[in-house]
């Protein structure tokens, strides 16, 4: 037979603080997976014929390499109709996957704990509940969130430090370096300048959420803590906390001589 949702758990801390970490945890990942830089600069030219030409580079998730676009195949010449594209390293791609892996195993473990919450924990609790065994899921989602609190903490550092390299690796002075025409020695060039830098809003949010995500799961775990056998253990064949107590031992009467 089909149940119905246990709509009721959302109002429990349990329930209403996995939506939050489902909204955030997307929003996390998100932001890190769909972020894309842009930036443009021109190569100055030798001799003035033509004056300039307009370089631009492009990069996005996971951050391995930066693509360059040039309009010809050696600046500052009259060659027209080759336009070209360059790979510049960047590197950051293992800092950027492991953010947005810990983001996804979240997101699913989020989806499959509302799942048996709303469709298959036992409602009829009695006031000895707290003995649901070691190997229960309430005991599976405390260990389980442990796990990820560590995965976003390492994961929300590795990406701050990813993000301050990619910043550097991107600044004008590394591209001008890292691109031959830009080069005093390269033909017919006399360096670049006009840098238009990239901008890293969505990827300094994600920083951001991913320390929140830090923040909310780590809160989370005293909830439940709180469902755990650790918490409140049941004890053997007392219900509650009642203690069964001694009747008041009374002394009988001794019996009148006749």
């Amino acid at each position: 037979m089909n149940k119905k949702p246990n709509i009721d758990i959302l109002k429990e801390p349990k329930g209403f603080i996995k939506g939050i970490e489902l909204v955030i945890t997307i929003f996390a990942f998100a932001t890190v997976a769909g972020a894309l830089g842009h930036l443009e600069f021109l190569v100055n030219c030798s001799g003035g014929n033509p004056p300039t030409r307009q370089v631009n580079a492009d990069f996005s998730y996971p951050f391995k390499s930066m693509r360059v676009y040039a309009s010809t195949k050696t600046p500052c010449t009259n060659e027209t109709g080759i336009a070209t594209k360059e790979t510049l390293p960047l590197g950051y791609k293992s800092e950027a996957e492991y953010f947005v892996f810990t983001g996804v195993v979240s997101m699913i473990f989020v989806l499959v704990a509302a799942t048996y919450y709303l469709f298959f924990e036992d409602r009829a609790k009695d006031a000895t509940a707290t003995d649901i065994g070691l190997l229960s899921f309430p005991v599976v989602d405390f260990v389980f969130t442990i796990v990820l609190v560590i995965f976003w903490f390492t994961s929300s550092i590795a990406w701050a430090s990813g993000l301050s390299g990619l910043k550097k690796a991107t600044s004008e002075d590394a591209i001008f370096k890292a691109y031959e025409p830009c080069h005093a020695d390269y033909p017919h060039t006399n360096g670049c300048g006009s840098f238009d830098g990239a901008r890293y809003g969505a990827a300094t949010v994600a920083v951001v959420f991913g320390f929140l995500n830090f923040f909310v799961w780590a809160g989370n775990l005293w909830f439940l803590f709180k469902e755990t056998p650790w918490h409140s253990p049941k004890s053997s064949g007392v219900r509650g906390s009642e203690v069964p107590q001694e009747a008041p031992h009374q002394d009988t009467p001794p019996a009148n001589s006749v």
